[in-house]
């Protein structure tokens, strides 16, 4: 088990350069926004509000998404005290960010869980624009590693946290 351990954290290490010493001036400017906006879903609950009010003001397309965006920041929120792992910067002071640095700790990325929660329930609410809301998630999700304030495996469980938040919160509602 350790090995495997070994193994998965050496994975995630590899991948995080990969994708970190890619740099291109234009991309970074979109990254950087993207990040900004994908603060604790953000870019997710204003596009919710905005549909709202120009699509009939039903609740049901309000609610359902503040909702899954919110339980899913809470859970990666929670869960990071639980696994408290280093950023990638503090694990390796060779990384320079190119972002503001957060504090917290790494896993699960709240971004990340907060962008698959709202790209998901906006998508089902309105399958028109699915595309441009995964797109934006996508982005959202990326900028963290390129960026360097998280490991891929960081986002992947935030993306799993929020499609999972997703999933119970359209069921129920």
């Amino acid at each position: 088990m350790k090995n495997l351990t070994s193994s998965l954290v050496d994975l995630d290490r590899t991948l995080f350069w990969a994708i970190f010493r890619v740099k291109w001036k234009p991309f970074t400017r979109v990254m950087r926004v993207f990040t900004i906006a994908g603060k604790m879903g953000a870019l997710w609950g204003v596009i919710a509000a905005l549909a709202f009010l120009l699509t009939g003001l039903d609740l049901y397309n309000l609610l359902v998404p503040w909702v899954s965006i919110a339980c899913s920041w809470f859970i990666a929120e929670g869960a990071k005290h639980l696994f408290n792992r280093a950023r990638p910067f503090i694990y390796d002071t060779g990384i320079a960010p190119l972002t503001k640095t957060p504090s917290s700790s790494s896993f699960p990325s709240g971004h990340s869980a907060t962008a698959a929660a709202g790209a998901i329930t906006l998508s089902v609410i309105y399958p028109v624009f699915a595309p441009a809301f995964l797109v934006c998630g996508l982005l959202v999700t990326l900028s963290r590693v390129y960026l360097g304030v998280h490991y891929p495996f960081d986002v992947l469980a935030g993306i799993l946290i929020g499609a999972a938040t997703s999933v119970v919160v359209l069921a129920l509602a």
